[in-house]
């Protein structure tokens, strides 16, 4: 299966997930195929490098979409999700073998306007402050995952960088071997019972907007978050997840974390 049809995949699942498994929202489809277009225009982008390589010479990517009423905009806020949508994009430039910037970014914006369903605006710039605000992330705040049911290689897990992926094994391979994805905090299926309904690629963790965020992946048995009793489903491929709070028990499979904030 190609990378871009895996995406699709994806992204119905993400819709499915957000509006209660119907594949039948508005113009559900069509905002599908506007992300396809919107990969393969920047895809088209790309320019021989000084050493012959093919080369993306811009890192700031704006998205400008067109929605004409607030079910529109809800199917395409779920999909065209700046963080994801960039993951989306190095994958894409990956598998055509173009080099992205290390200080990519994405945006994504709807004008108020707009003269065309979908319009790609592709930048090289230095980030005047304007930019640079809206994109640089805040200062990461301290938290960590302390494991409740579980046996990973650690007792308790820092969370340090923007972005931790959770799942079975350290490393993600296909069948030929190539690998797909990294673990920082993964559960090794030789090591608990409840390890084997951990997924592989099962969830991921980021800091957004000054919260972290839990996203599920696609995991096979999903993701929960346990609140003052009360039980909320993440759902997968989610384009904002859930914000975690200081006390969250999180569950994945039959593997279960705390979330803390007040490290000692």
């Amino acid at each position: 299966m190609s990378l871009l049809r895996r995406i699709e995949k994806s992204l119905d699942s993400r819709l499915r997930s957000m509006f209660s498994g119907s594949g039948n929202e508005p113009g559900a489809r069509e905002a599908i195929e506007l992300y396809r277009d919107a990969l393969e225009q920047i895809a088209s982008r790309a320019t021989i490098g000084k050493r012959g390589g093919r080369v993306l010479p811009f890192n700031l990517i704006t998205i400008e979409l067109a929605a004409a009423s607030p079910e529109r905009k809800a199917v395409l806020e779920t999909l065209f999700d700046p963080g994801q949508m960039g993951d989306d994009i190095r994958a894409a430039l990956k598998e055509e073998r173009v080099e992205t910037p290390a200080d990519l970014a994405v945006m994504v914006r709807y004008p108020e306007a707009p003269k065309v369903e979908l319009r790609v605006i592709c930048e090289r710039t230095e980030k005047p402050a304007s930019i640079a605000s809206a994109q640089a992330p805040a200062a990461i705040a301290p938290a960590r995952l302390v494991v409740l049911a579980g046996a990973p290689p650690r007792g308790e897990f820092t969370l340090q960088q923007m972005r931790v992926n959770i799942g079975r094994e350290a490393e993600v391979r296909d069948a030929a071997g190539k690998m797909l994805r990294r673990n920082e905090l993964y559960f090794p299926e030789s090591e608990h019972d409840a390890h084997a309904t951990v997924s592989r690629t099962h969830a991921h963790i980021r800091f957004e907007g000054g919260d972290w965020r839990i996203f599920d992946d696609g995991s096979s048995v999903g993701t929960a978050v346990i609140r003052s009793g009360k039980k909320i489903d993440v759902p997968a491929h989610a384009g904002r997840g859930i914000a975690l709070r200081e006390g969250d028990e999180i569950y994945l499979g039959q593997v279960r974390l705390r979330f803390e904030t007040a490290l000692r």
